[in-house]
């Protein structure tokens, strides 16, 4: 084989090259980042050390996958059993309060109402809720017999009172004028109950 001239230089460069890779080879962890710029310059260089860990690394990346997905899911499952505990916790408080209210005298229809208005004002509280709904709608204020407080069984009849009139003077007897004050009461306390809705 003919001798090849090499320039001092050029030769302590290789030298140094050589020394760098066998110092890297034998330590473990620059052993493997050479060794995978080896490959990674030459993928069809044969390296067994890589060559026979790519399917174990693979299995071994596949796993990590798995696990993490298997951690998020428990993950999702935890917080999805927190949040159906908690519901469960607020509906039972929410049906408390229901029968909190029915005791203190609201009726079904009432409670309904007082439901709707807590949900769309954001009250959590059915007990509140009821209070403000009440301060909301008052309850009408009761009609006051006329005159001086009382009804005035004993009062005489004025000469505007025909009902009573005819009453007293049929013993009770008289149906049409019965009927008629039947009709004119009905018919005002049905619009003094439309003015109240109003």
């Amino acid at each position: 084989m003919p001798a090849v001239q090499v320039e001092e230089t050029e030769l302590a460069n290789l030298r140094a090259v050589a020394d760098f890779v066998s110092k890297g080879l034998s330590n473990k962890e620059a052993r493997k980042l050479l060794l995978q710029a080896r490959k990674a310059v030459d993928p069809n260089a044969v390296i067994p050390e890589i060559d026979a860990a790519a399917p174990v690394l693979s299995q071994v990346e596949e796993l990590r996958s798995l696990v993490s997905e298997q951690k998020k899911l428990m993950e999702q499952e935890a917080a999805a059993r927190a949040e159906e505990k908690q519901l469960a916790e607020f509906r039972s408080n929410w049906d408390r309060q229901k029968a909190a209210l029915r005791n203190a005298g609201w009726r079904d229809e009432g409670i309904a109402e007082v439901e709707k208005h807590a949900q769309e004002r954001g009250i959590g509280d059915l007990e509140i809720a009821a209070a403000h709904w009440e301060k909301l709608h008052p309850p009408a204020e009761p009609v006051q017999p006329s005159g001086s407080g009382s009804w005035g069984f004993f009062d005489q009849p004025g000469e505007d009172d025909k009902f009573v009139k005819a009453m007293m003077e049929s013993h009770g007897e008289d149906e049409s004028a019965l009927n008629a004050e039947i009709n004119a009461t009905l018919r005002e306390v049905r619009s003094q109950t439309a003015a109240v809705r109003r």
